[in-house]
C-alpha cells in the first residue's frame, strides 16, 4: 500500500462501504509497506505478506505462493484487484471457484501496453469483470479483447474526497506564482518537462515550482540533477509523497499536469477542488475534463506550448483574470467526481456479481487486494 492514486482511491472505497453489507479484507501479498497508516484504523481485516530481501525471481515465487495460499484456503465471495501487475497473478492464481467473482479495475491507458500482456487480457479476460475509470481506456480494452467481452467492461470514474480537498478561494496570489505538480517521479509523468519550461519561465517572472512525488521512482535522480545542473535549487523545491497534500494544493496558484499518458488523474481533480489554475498535456486530458479556457488550460504536449500556457496562467493570476476558471473548476469536480457516486458504482458493480452467483447481496464479502 505505497503512496499513489490507485491506493488512495482504494482507502476512499473501503472507507465508503457499509461494513453491514460487507466484510472486506484487504490482502498485502507482494510488499508489507503502508504509506496510508489510516487503513489501520478501518473496519476490516488485514492480511500482510511479511516479504524478505531476496532476488527478484525468489521475491515472485514467495509473493505468488502467499497469494495462491491465501485464495485457497479462503472463501470470498468477490475478489476486487487493482492495476495490471495485480490483476494479471490474481486471475492466473485464484482457484477456479473464483471465475465471474472477480472484479479487475484498470487505472492507465492500456493503449501502448506490450503485446503480451495484450495477449494476456485476451486470455484471461473471460475470468473477470473489468472496470476502467475513464471512457478512453474503456474503448481501448475493448479493443484488445474484442467486442465480445464489452458486456463484461464498465467505467466508473473516481471518486474525490470533497471534504478533503475543497477550498472556498483560490490560493492566495504573492510576490511569486506558486506553481505545484503533484505524482511519482516517473518517466509517464513527465516532471522533467515542467522543470525545463520552468527554467525559461523564471527568467522572466518571479515564480516557485514545487514537485512534489515519490522520490524511490525512476525519475527521480534525473529530476533532481536537472535541478543542479540548471541552479534552480532557490526556485525548485523537490519533495518525497506528503500524506497532508491538501496543504500544498491550497499553495499552488498554478496545477499543471504533464503526464504523458492518463486515465482519470485524482490529482488534477483534487487541484481544481482546491481552486488551482489547472493546466494539463492533452495526452493525460483522457476524456477531455479540462476544456481549454473554460475550466483549466490545456497544452498539446510539447515543452514549447507548456511555456506559453505557463506564461498564460501568470498573465491571468497577475490581471485577476482566472477566477471564473477556477471557479468553474471546482464546479465541474464537485459535480462529476464525487466519492458517493463511485463508492455507489462499485456496490453496483459487487451486486452485479452476486446476482450472477445467485447468492444474497445483503451478505456480501468483498475482498480488495493490493500490491
Amino acid at each position: 500500500m505505497p503512496s499513489g492514486g490507485a491506493e488512495r482511491q482504494t482507502i476512499n472505497l473501503i472507507r465508503g462501504l457499509d461494513p453491514s453489507k460487507f466484510e472486506i479484507t484487504l490482502l498485502l501479498y507482494a510488499n508489507s509497506e503502508i504509506f496510508y497508516k489510516e487503513v489501520l484504523e478501518l473496519p476490516i481485516n488485514l492480511i500482510v505478506n511479511d516479504t524478505v530481501p531476496a532476488t527478484k525471481l525468489v521475491r515472485n515465487i514467495k509473493n505468488a505462493t502467499f497469494l495462491r495460499n491465501a485464495l485457497k484456503h479462503r472463501d470470498f465471495d468477490i475478489l476486487h484487484t487493482l492495476l495490471f501487475h495485480n490483476g494479471f497473478w490474481v486471475r492466473i492464481l485464484a482457484p477456479a471457484r473464483y471465475k465471474n467473482r472477480i472484479l479487475y479495475s484498470i487505472r492507465n491507458s492500456i493503449a501502448q501496453i506490450p503485446i503480451y500482456e495484450k495477449l494476456m487480457e485476451n486470455v484471461l479476460a473471460r475470468r473477470s469483470m473489468v472496470v476502467t475509470n475513464s471512457q478512453k481506456v474503456l474503448e481501448q480494452y475493448v479493443k484488445i479483447v474484442g467486442e465480445r467481452h464489452r458486456s463484461r467492461v464498465t467505467n466508473i470514474y473516481n471518486g474525490i474526497d470533497t471534504e478533503r480537498f475543497l477550498s472556498k478561494e483560490a490560493p492566495i496570489v504573492g510576490k511569486e506564482i506558486i506553481i505545484g505538480t503533484v505524482g511519482r517521479q516517473t518517466a509517464l509523468k513527465n516532471q522533467i518537462q515542467i522543470l525545463q519550461a520552468i527554467e525559461y519561465i523564471s527568467k522572466i517572472h518571479p515564480i516557485h515550482f514545487y514537485l512534489v512525488g515519490d522520490k524511490s521512482q525512476d525519475r527521480s535522480i534525473d529530476n533532481k540533477k536537472f535541478v543542479i545542473e540548471h541552479q534552480l535549487y532557490n526556485i525548485v523545491t523537490v519533495l518525497d509523497s506528503q500524506n497532508d497534500i491538501e496543504f500544498y494544493y491550497r499553495k499552488f496558484n498554478v496545477f499543471v499536469l504533464s503526464s504523458i499518458n492518463e486515465s482519470c488523474p485524482n490529482a488534477l481533480l483534487e487541484a481544481l477542488l482546491a481552486k488551482c489554475l489547472c493546466i494539463v498535456s492533452s495526452r493525460a486530458n483522457s476524456d477531455q475534463f479540462i476544456k481549454d479556457g473554460i475550466n483549466g488550460l490545456v497544452y498539446d504536449g510539447t515543452t514549447e506550448k507548456l511555456i506559453l500556457k505557463l506564461i498564460d496562467a501568470i498573465e491571468l493570476i497577475s490581471n485577476n483574470q482566472f477566477v471564473t476558471i477556477v471557479n468553474n473548476g471546482q464546479e465541474y469536480a464537485l459535480n462529476n467526481f464525487a466519492l458517493s457516486r463511485m463508492i455507489g458504482s462499485y456496490e453496483n458493480a459487487y451486486k452485479s456479481l452476486m446476482e450472477k452467483q445467485g447468492n444474497c447481496y445483503e451478505k456480501g464479502d468483498v475482498f480488495l487486494k493490493e500490491n
